[in-house]
């Protein structure tokens, strides 16, 4: 028997990635591509399922997407008796984040916690998910936090500085953010939000309190295409692979139409 509660996780992949496609003519996902041999979606989910207490585990991915999801995910879905599932997300993150809540319900009688990371954060590990859950069970949230420790300034319209921002009291905030599972379905299905920046935003706008805990500047976030080693000739790559799946499917629904119709003439 272990202490720890039992959790689900939802790791975030709906976005479109427009930074890191922002000088690319066809749009690829980040979260697809690979670093040292596994996809970078992989390496966000798969830490997850090294914790005791997980109890399912959500995706969510851009409408039409669910089968290169699951291709990028590699073994994950079939190594693992955990459910799992790939929802479409929405067209915010706020509007993903909820939809992904409200497909758990099924699970909640399980679910103590639930816990929310970016696709696109490759390089976290079980110690710092472990870390951020048991903060969570005192505090009912918490969330990896690094110190800023850089001046900070604000910016003008004109694009030039203007002043200095007091530093004292700021964090970078990254993920997983962990929360009690029932209050930040509650706060999602409440909150008309829609450009919150996280879903600690949504959790303190409905009263609860979030716990920092040490990040980790290893937990870094793929941002923009220099990102990713060799990122250029994957990308290449990915496009060639996804048209052949086109046109094969292409062709396939060709034949269907042609059986179909000469059954049609018969």
């Amino acid at each position: 028997m272990n202490n720890f509660p039992s959790f689900a996780a939802i790791i975030t992949a709906a976005g479109k990635s427009e930074r890191f496609n922002k000088n690319q003519k066809e749009s690829v996902k980040k979260e697809y591509l690979s670093i040292n041999g596994h996809t970078v979606l992989y390496r966000a989910a798969e830490p997850f399922f090294e914790i005791p207490g997980l109890a399912a585990v959500c995706i969510t991915c851009p409408e039409g997407s669910e089968d290169e999801t699951l291709i990028a995910l590699e073994d994950l879905a079939d190594i693992n008796t955990i459910p799992f599932l790939i929802i479409p997300g929405g067209r915010t993150r706020k509007e993903s984040v909820s939809k992904a809540l409200n497909a758990l319900r099924s699970f909640e009688s399980n679910i103590e916690y639930v816990a929310i990371h970016d696709g696109a954060r490759p390089f976290i590990t079980p110690d710092l998910i472990i870390k951020t859950l048991a903060a969570a069970t005192i505090a009912g949230s918490a969330a990896p936090a690094i110190r800023i420790n850089d001046s900070v300034k604000r910016l003008g319209e004109d694009g030039m500085i203007k002043d200095s921002v007091d530093r004292l009291g700021l964090v970078r905030v990254q993920t997983p953010q962990i929360f009690r599972y029932r209050e930040i379905l509650d706060a999602h299905n409440s909150s008309n939000n829609s450009n919150a920046s996280d879903d600690i935003e949504i959790y303190l706008e409905a009263g609860h309190k979030c716990m920092p805990v040490q990040g980790s500047n290893e937990n870094w976030k793929i941002t923009y295409i220099s990102d990713i080693p060799d990122a250029d000739n994957q990308i290449r790559e990915y496009l060639r692979q996804r048209e052949e799946g086109r046109k094969s499917a292409k062709a396939t629904r060709r034949m269907r139409e042609l059986l179909f119709s000469n059954g049609e003439e018969e």
